[in-house]
Order: C-alpha cells, then sequence, then structure tokens
C-alpha cells in the first residue's frame, strides 16, 4: 500500500509531501491545479519515462520518493532480497532522481537500483489507469497470469513447469546420444580439453577483480612511494607535525592549571596527535610494504591474461566458467553412459510426455472453462459501467507444430513452461465492431472502465494492492456515475484505490478526500495538496456541483450525497 509521496521540485511542484490511507482517496482541484502533476510524479517514482523539462524551473535536481507498506506484498519481499535489498521493517521507500543534466539514479530502501529494476518491482506494487500511462493490462503474459490467478489454477501451472523442466532437462540428455561416433569422439576431445584447462587454472570466483586491484597497485607502486615517503616525513621527520605538535602540547601543559580553557585546548591538541601518530604509523608500515616486484607485476598480468583467455572460451565470468566445466562433464557422463541409458532415458521420456499430456490438457480445458466464466462476469461489469454495447472475450489458442512433445486430436502443439496456451483479452468497444487487441481499442476513459470492471471480477486474484484511476469517470453521467463510485466504493474495500475523478457523485464517495490547488511560494506559483475534514469535503463537493459560486442549495445537495455514500459504504462492510 502507498502510505506517503514526496515531490520536490518537479513541474511546477516545490516541496510537497502526501499521506495516503486505506480504502477510497480522491484527489479534486479546479482544471491546472495540478491533480495530473501529481499522477505523472508518481509515474516518475515507480519507473515511468523522465525528462529534463519536468524539473521545476531553476533547480538542478528533482527527487520524487513514495513509501510503501509491502507486509502483504510477498513478490515483492522476494524480489527485494534477491536484490540484496533490506525489507526487514515491511516498509519500501522508493526513490528517483533527475538531474538537469540528464542524468538521473533509482534507489530502494537507499540501495541504488537500475532504472529497469525499479520498474520490475513497481509493477507489483501500483497499477496506474488513465489517458496517458502505460497499461499493466495491455501485456499479454499478463493475462494468463489474471486468468489462472482467477480460476485457481496456479498448482496446475506449477505441475506443468515442474514436468516442461523435466522433458526439456530429458532431451537435453538425449540429445547426446543422437551424435554419430566420429561427433562423439570431437565431443569427447573437446570437453576433455576444456574441463583440463580449466581445473588446472584452480580459479577462484573474484579472482579477478582482486588481481586488476593488484595490478592498479603495483602500476603506480613507484608514484605511491614518493607520495607516502613525502607525507610520512611531512608528518614524523624532524620538525614534522608530529614533532611541532607535541612541543606545541608540552608548553600548554605548563600553563593549563592556571587557565580551564587552555586545559580544554590541551585536550583537543592531544587527541590529535594521537591520530596523527596513528595515521603517521599506517603510513611507515604501508611504505615497507609497497611491491616494487617486476615478478609480481608480470605474474599479476600473466594469470589476468590466462583468466581472460578462458572467458573467451567458456563465459563471461569465473563463475560461468565453473558451471561450463560441470555442463562439460554432465555431457562426458552423457556420452560415454551407452546405449542402455539412452534406452531408459527414451523410456523415461515417453512416461514424461504422458505425464505433460495430461496434465497440460487438463490445464487448457480448465481455463476454457474459467474464461467462460470470466467472460460473463466481466462483461456484466462492463454493462453496470455504461458499456453495455462492449464485447470482452477471452482468446485461449495453442502453437501448432511438427516438433510439439504434445500430440491431440491429430495435431502437435508446442508446450511451455505455462502449459500449452497462448492466452490473449480481447474486446470490441461497439455494437458490430471486430474484436480487437486491448492497446488497439479503448480510449483511455473506456479503458479505465474497462480495468474497474476487470478489478472488481478479479479483485482476489491480483497480487497488486494500491490502484489509480484517472479519468475513470470520462463521458459518463446520472445514473453511470453513481454505478462508477459504487463500483470504486466497492474495489477499494480490499484494496487502496486512487481516483482522480471529474464527477461529484464519485468524490463522494471518499475515505480520504484530498483538495488540490495553487499556491505560492514567494513569488513563484505552486501545487498544494490539503486533506479534507468532513466540512470542507462538503465544500469541495458543493465546488463540484456549482462550479466558483457556491450555494446554500449546493451545499445541501453535497450534503445528501456524502451521507448517501456513507451509508453505501457501511452497507459494504
Amino acid at each position: 500500500m502507498l502510505c506517503e509521496l514526496k515531490i520536490k521540485n518537479f513541474v511546477i511542484i516545490e516541496d510537497l509531501a502526501i499521506s495516503f490511507g486505506k480504502g477510497l482517496n480522491i484527489l479534486t482541484g479546479e482544471t491546472g491545479a495540478g491533480k495530473s502533476i501529481l499522477i505523472d510524479a508518481l509515474s516518475g517514482v515507480l519507473g515511468e519515462k523522465m525528462t529534463t523539462d519536468m524539473i521545476r524551473t531553476g533547480f538542478e535536481k528533482s527527487t520524487l520518493e513514495a513509501s510503501f507498506d509491502i507486509s502483504g506484498a510477498a513478490q515483492v519481499k522476494q524480489m527485494l532480497e534477491g536484490s540484496g535489498i533490506d525489507c526487514d521493517d515491511d516498509t519500501l521507500i522508493l526513490r528517483r532522481e533527475l538531474y538537469s543534466s540528464g542524468k538521473g539514479r533509482s534507489f530502494a530502501n537507499a540501495v541504488q537500483i537500475p532504472a529497469a529494476k525499479l520498474k520490475e518491482i513497481s509493477e507489483y506494487l501500483i497499477d496506474i489507469h488513465g489517458q496517458n500511462e502505460h497499461q499493466n493490462i495491455v501485456k499479454v503474459s499478463r493475462h494468463r497470469e489474471l486468468l489462472d490467478s482467477f480460476g485457481g489454477c496456479e498448482g496446475d501451472v506449477s505441475r506443468v513447469r515442474a514436468i516442461h523442466e523435466r522433458l526439456q532437462n530429458l532431451k537435453d540428455r538425449l540429445n547426446s546420444f543422437e551424435i554419430d561416433e566420429h561427433e562423439k569422439a570431437r565431443r569427447i576431445e573437446f570437453n576433455s580439453f576444456a574441463i583440463r584447462e580449466i581445473e588446472v587454472a584452480g580459479l577462484r570466483v573474484g579472482e579477478d577483480e582482486e588481481l586488476k586491484s593488484e595490478s592498479t597497485l603495483l602500476a603506480n607502486s613507484e608514484k605511491l612511494f614518493k607520495e607516502i615517503k613525502t607525507s610520512s616525513q611531512l608528518m614524523s621527520g624532524d620538525g614534522g607535525i608530529v614533532q611541532k605538535l607535541k612541543i606545541s602540547e608540552q608548553s600548554l601543559s605548563k600553563i593549563s592549571e592556571y587557565d580551564p580553557e587552555i586545559a580544554g585546548i590541551l585536550d583537543s591538541i592531544k587527541q590529535a596527535l594521537y591520530s596523527l601518530e596513528d595515521a603517521s604509523a599506517y603510513l611507515r608500515d604501508y611504505e615497507k610494504n609497497i611491491d616494487f616486484s617486476p615478478e609480481r607485476i608480470n605474474q599479476v598480468e600473466e594469470r589476468l591474461s590466462l583468466i581472460s583467455s578462458l572467458k573467451k572460451k567458456y563465459g563471461d565470468s569465473i563463475p560461468e566458467i565453473i558451471i561450463y566445466a560441470e555442463k562439460a562433464r554432465r555431457e562426458m557422463d552423457t556420452i560415454t553412459s551407452g546405449e542402455e541409458e539412452r534406452e531408459r532415458l527414451k523410456k523415461e521420456y515417453i512416461q514424461a510426455v504422458r505425464e505433460a499430456k495430461d496434465i497440460a490438457l487438463k490445464l487448457s480445458e480448465r481455463r476454457k472453462e474459467v474464461a467462460q466464466l470470466l467472460e460473463t462476469r466481466v462483461m456484466k461489469e462492463l454493462a453496470d459501467l455504461g458499456m453495455s454495447g462492449t464485447v470482452f472475450r477471452v482468446s485461449i489458442q495453442r502453437e501448432i507444430n511438427p516438433q510439439g512433445e504434445i500430440e491431440a486430436d491429430n495435431k502437435r502443439y508446442m508446450l511451455y513452461p505455462h502449459g500449452l496456451d497462448r492466452i490473449e483479452f480481447l474486446l470490441s468497444a461497439n455494437v458490430g465492431e471486430d474484436l480487437r487487441q486491448l492497446r488497439k481499442v479503448a480510449s483511455g476513459g473506456e479503458m479505465s472502465r474497462f480495468m474497474l470492471a476487470i478489478k472488481n471480477v478479479i479483485l482476489s486474484a491480483d497480487i497488486v494492492e494500491s490502484l489509480v484511476f484517472d479519468e475513470v469517470d470520462a463521458g459518463i453521467g446520472g445514473k453511470g456515475a453513481d454505478i462508477v463510485g459504487r463500483k470504486l466504493k466497492s474495489l477499494a474495500k480490499d484494496r487502496q484505490v486512487l481516483v482522480v475523478p471529474h464527477l461529484p457523485q464519485i468524490a463522494a464517495m471518499s475515505d480520504n478526500h484530498f483538495s488540490v490547488l495553487k499556491g505560492k511560494t514567494g513569488e513563484r506559483i505552486t501545487t498544494l495538496v490539503k486533506q479534507l475534514n468532513q466540512r470542507e469535503k462538503i465544500k469541495e463537493i458543493a465546488r463540484m456541483l456549482a462550479g466558483e459560486t457556491v450555494t446554500d442549495l449546493s451545499l445541501k445537495h453535497a450534503e445528501e450525497m456524502v451521507r448517501n455514500a456513507e451509508k453505501i459504504g457501511a452497507a459494504g462492510r
């Protein structure tokens, strides 16, 4: 869940912090107040593209920071731990810095990470759905994940993944037998040479980096010796800093008893003297240990050359070279294991294909059943949201390939770790139009409402805890606005939902209401955000109803809308 968003020197915002809560968070304000800037800032901190013109005029750097409670986000924790990022207190702070030079930096809990990793983490934290936002839902890979989660198919998918891995392993081992005797001899000779060369090298992980550091020191040993010796003499030689400081300490010791302030200065000098003596001793030892040996330089360079040569042949790093040797040994074992092992593997492979076929076809049939249920429920939601002419379908296709492992219906199909099926959500936004891919058919407002329908149907299946809807109510009004408001309220029971609405009917549903307005910092315009209390919320909704001139009638109407919204919220709990 998004807890706080901090924005500094971004577009017209100078310094802003917003604390969000659970449930339905509403942001309203007059046109041009900066609502879209807030969404852009949130998108930026989540890894979306940022440009230097987003930095507030007159500043060198823009900083965006978002803090999340990830106590319920197991996948995010796993990703962070895998990247060596501490998350023991269930708090994740993402930070993005953009400089006027065009350079930028990204952080997760103060650990610098690549922008790609930031975006990968963010996909499991927030979905943003608006007119110009990249939609998670248009990614075809997400369609399969959502369908499987909705249908509770994760167990079957795990079994398919396990049997697919087993099949691939068996195929690799069998392929080692499918070579002629000449090729066998060639592979044995090549692998034997590689194994022997890697073993003789006696590589150690991290050795190359240590050698590079040592090479740098050795190459600059004369310069190091000269500068260290000069510094050492200045500190501890005759008339050096240490000697002079000792004389000063002795002089002040004679008079310190007459003036307490002198005693205080004397303590500082003593501390400085101790530190300098330690530093002087360190420099003397360093000077003694500087290696001028040309032999050692040659040894290091020869060793680095050997490692470089092995990298060109067997892998880009020492761990990859070691893995290559292990793989070569396994291949040697397989090649020399004989026909008896080959026949055993064939039988094992045939049995594994039978198991894979059974599991994969059952998963495929289950997906078809789940797809029909998902279509029915999403279509009902879309009708409620004023999109009754919209048709939603889940396309489930299999890839026919003569080399495919799975045979069914007199055809052969490719088996992937997720099964046989390629799954894609298709939409026809208007009656009579063909079904098309999501990114090609829906406008921003339609996509937001489609997302709202999807989220309401498969809420329990989606791991993302925070949803943002910008212009979800575009192009609707009256009864449709009430329905969208109810849907958002329902969705916010189990997720944090942030909405930037146009309509007061939706704003009235808020659990936390924020007003976005223009203010001044000195002589410059800036965006301000204020969390509203009940009285202020009613007044803001009255403004949305009546415009700039808020009347008693609009206030009364707004108060009634809020009261009705509270009843809806209470009934849903």
